[in-house]
């Protein structure tokens, strides 16, 4: 197996986040001499592919990482050129020595999109059969076919499956194409801030931008090289109105708001900042970005919909994938917004494959996917932790390291509990797990009982707890209710040590009932001789299982055993087991006044 590895140096000038640069890399052109058949029907005879690589790729070729570019990014991910310290990889931030992405652990590789003008076979190319660059007669090319010459490139330097597969936006499209035409050739995909496909206004944005591109009189029909022009105008129109939407409102006006540059003059001139921000980033743009390449990528855009193979049934057009996904998505993200996400994460619940998705609260918009987060950069990191695990110990879903941790942490707070809700479900159920905190349980139901599952957790630190355990989670408001899933699609829902916390009980008990065939509630027992006893000398009450001051206490519902009964009768349920636990053990004598943890397993009747 030849061994594949960057030069590295010193420190990136500017590194905006911890650990260390790649230091100096290098371009490389890979030459395809088999022609490669495009979606539009045309084939390219040969075709250059420009890509760089960080790290070493280890013997077997099991620690090997593809990152994907979005619309005007390269191959160049990370570190920086030895004549060129200034131009920093796209995504330095995120990939490199003790990085997220761990270059002393992975070999990442960056390539460069067919069609791009950075160095990959493009309009700017020149063709074969003319002598001439091929310009406005370059094909259209899409995700598809961008993915077919990495699938190549792969061959090339021996790679036959991906640890992960990563992008963000378009990349993140290419991510899931990956997942899905080439299911044996990747074992985690990461898809960030993208969507299964453009909604409407989206295609309208690139239209815009194509129009102003395609009307300037110097494009001449794409051929504007023959005639020694650029169509500069529409090229800095169309980086306008994209840059527009890669920003949030909110980071606008933290940005701009209505300042004046000099006051008002009274003219088309740039007045305000936003206004010259945005002819400054189109000016800069114009000088180095291609317009043929900058339609072709903006229309593959447009066409990159794999539901379109399964009648629009997403979650059919996943079927084929066998790898496990990290799904995020930004709050203000207003171009590829978490809906369009959460679409993604519903069509991989509906086939069950393995998903995390998160939701980051984060002001920058769609952008927020090049920047730093300590949340963002947190989860990729912990997700990168079980992808090593995954190429190192062929382990499916939690590394060894993390195993003895569980067991330990399970031991020494005795949850006897955890071991009651396993004895009642059946071996490889599916099981949705609320306000699932780090995932200790279903890390436990997993290794116990071989359940496959889904938590849902709201609060950060608790979601980085679920990623770092190993386990799928969902990050989400139980509060909105559980929409997000279908009628009985999971043996049993489980709601652990939350009810208490929940604002509407009756609510999330009718759609657990709903979306799960039995439900699983467990909540901490308020009769409790020493909570009376605590109310008693007038106070509120306070205890290992109730670790909360009454200013502090997230506990909205003051539920009794005997309250809970009561409750579970009105609604008519059958009750199939109710334990109450003292100490570890079943309380059998005056349960409500002596138990400390209620366990219910209960269904409709």
């Amino acid at each position: 197996m030849p061994s594949f590895s960057s030069t590295t140096g010193g420190a990136t000038p500017g590194a905006a986040s911890t650990g260390r640069s790649v230091g100096i890399v290098e371009s490389k052109v890979a030459t395809f001499t088999e022609p490669l058949q495009l979606a539009c029907g045309r084939w390219l005879p040969s075709y250059d592919l420009a890509y760089e690589t960080y790290g070493t790729l280890n013997a077997d070729a099991s620690n090997a990482v593809l990152v994907c570019h979005a619309l005007n990014a390269s191959h160049h991910v990370a570190g920086y050129y030895a004549n060129d310290e200034g131009n920093v990889g796209w995504w330095d931030n995120m990939i490199g020595p003790e990085k997220p992405l761990d270059t002393t652990r992975f070999f990442v590789i960056g390539v460069n999109n067919l069609g791009s003008c950075f160095g990959s076979t493009g309009p700017l190319s020149r063709n074969p059969d003319t002598g001439r660059p091929w310009g406005g007669d370059f094909p259209l090319v899409t995700v598809e076919d961008w993915v077919d010459s990495q699938v190549r490139l792969a061959d090339r330097l021996g790679i036959g499956q991906f640890a992960a597969v990563m992008g963000g936006s378009l990349g993140g499209m290419q991510a899931l194409d990956w997942a899905i035409r080439y299911p044996q050739r990747v074992r985690h995909a990461l898809v960030i801030a993208a969507a299964p496909n453009l909604s409407a206004e989206n295609i309208a944005f690139n239209e815009v931008a194509r129009q102003a591109i395609i009307t300037d009189p110097d494009f001449h029909d794409g051929d504007f090289a023959q005639h020694a022009t650029l169509p500069r105008r529409g090229l800095r129109i169309a980086r306008m109105v994209g840059h527009i939407t890669y920003l949030s409102d909110m980071q606008m006006e933290v940005k701009f708001g209505r300042t004046l540059r000099d006051g008002l003059n009274y003219s088309f001139a740039p007045e305000f900042q936003v206004e010259s921000y945005l002819r400054y980033q189109g000016e800069k743009f114009a000088e180095y970005f291609d317009a043929n390449t900058y339609l072709r990528i903006t229309k593959a855009l447009d066409y990159f919909d794999p539901a379109r193979r399964t009648g629009g049934n997403l979650a059919e057009a996943l079927a084929p994938a066998r790898c496990r996904f990290f799904v995020a998505s930004f709050t203000t993200d207003w171009r590829f917004p978490p809906a369009r996400s959460r679409e993604i994460v519903k069509a991989l619940v509906d086939r069950r494959h393995d998903v995390c998705y998160a939701e980051i609260d984060a002001p920058h918009g769609h952008d927020a996917f090049l920047l730093d987060d300590p949340q963002y950069h947190g989860l990729v990191r912990a997700y990168f932790d079980h992808v090593a695990w995954d190429a190192n110990y062929s382990t499916f879903r939690f590394g060894s390291d993390v195993r003895r941790k569980l067991a330990e942490r399970e031991r020494q707070a005795g949850r006897a509990d955890f071991a009651l809700i396993a004895s009642w479900l059946g071996t490889g159920a599916n099981v949705l797990d609320l306000g699932c905190g780090d995932g200790s349980l279903l890390a436990y139901l997993a290794r116990e009982k071989n359940v496959h599952g889904y938590g849902v957790e709201l609060a950060d630190a608790r979601v980085l707890g679920s990623v770092r355990n190993g386990v799928n989670v969902l990050q989400g408001d139980l509060e909105t209710g559980l929409a997000g899933f279908d009628d009985a699609s999971f043996d049993c829902v489980i709601l652990s040590l939350t009810l208490q916390a929940m604002r509407r009980t009756e609510e999330i008990v009718d759609e657990m009932l709903r979306v799960g065939r039995e439900a699983i509630v467990t909540f901490p027992n308020f009769g409790h001789w020493a909570h009376r006893w605590q109310v008693l000398r007038g106070r509120m009450p306070v205890s290992k299982d109730l670790p909360y001051q009454w200013y502090d206490t997230p506990n909205v519902h003051l539920c009794t055993v005997a309250d809970f009964d009561a409750f579970l009768r009105e609604k008519k349920c059958v009750v199939e087991n109710r334990v109450i636990l003292a100490g570890g053990r079943q309380a059998t004598t005056l349960p409500n006044l002596l138990g400390e943890i209620a366990v219910y397993r209960f269904r409709r009747g």
